[in-house]
């Protein structure tokens, strides 16, 4: 049965886009956009009886592993956007949670979809769904795109590396890099001027591993066609490969 009597199918928060969350173009940027998902997804599981504070009490957190986000718009500074979000199943290891982003006028600025699991804080290790999921979901649940996220292939050379080291503002409450971070570091690791020029259109990300305070990483990436790229991150002390990405761009001309 449903987790919480008033059950939400579809969470909705509205959020105005701030001058601290925009680019040089006035626009969100996508770690912006990334967080205020996060956020929304936290306070819908919150809802379901399946949030932080509810796995916390059995030693359980949750982790992204896959993310596909797609961005037909991005709003500008002062636009009031609205977040929805809801699951869309899950299987013996794997749940699923897919969003929308809704523009001031009504249009689609953006839809994603996400995989996630839950580990357990002592051991480290994934524990299955019959452990902690126990919401029924109605067989309706709509999904943005019509396949579930596989894991990306890795790179096969590296146009351009660039070494970071984790430093305290890169953590997130459990003391890893939190994942927007990477978001964060895979796009800051293209030239200016390209990133001047485009607009991203696509990002794909595998989380495969975690990153610690004092971590040295490198930040690499791999163009494939003039606006596609492949993107990845390794925790240099052992040379474990800790995110993947791809990213689609389009040309603006500046």
């Amino acid at each position: 049965m449903a987790a919480c009597p008033d059950f939400i199918k579809v969470w909705k928060d509205k959020y105005t886009i701030h001058s601290y969350q925009v680019d040089i173009k006035s626009k969100a940027t996508l770690v912006a956009l990334c967080q205020l998902m996060q956020e929304s997804a936290w306070q819908h599981a919150e809802h379901l009886g399946l949030g932080f504070s509810h796995l916390r009490e059995k030693n359980l957190i949750w982790v992204l592993a896959r993310q596909l986000i797609k961005i037909s718009s991005y709003p500008k500074w002062g636009d009031t956007i609205e977040v929805n979000t809801w699951p869309t199943g899950k299987d013996r290891l794997f749940c699923y949670r897919d969003f929308r982003i809704i523009n001031p006028g009504g249009s689609i600025a953006a839809e994603a979809t996400t995989t996630w699991f839950v580990i357990d804080l002592v051991a480290r290790k994934p524990q299955k769904t019959a452990l902690y999921y126990h919401l029924k979901l109605p067989e309706d649940m709509e999904i943005v795109f019509p396949n579930r996220l596989n894991k990306l292939e890795p790179l096969d050379s590296e146009d351009f590396t660039k070494l970071i080291q984790v430093s305290y503002g890169d953590l997130d409450m459990h003391k890893h890099v939190n994942n927007v971070r990477y978001v964060e570091w895979i796009l800051n690791c293209l030239p200016f001027e390209f990133l001047s020029a485009h607009i991203l259109r696509e990002i794909e990300i595998n989380y495969m591993s975690e990153a610690s305070y004092q971590d040295e990483v490198s930040v690499s990436y791999e163009k494939k066609e003039k606006s596609n790229f492949f993107h990845r991150i390794t925790r240099k002390r052992d040379n474990t490969e800790i995110c993947r990405a791809r990213t689609v761009w389009e040309e603006t001309g500046g």
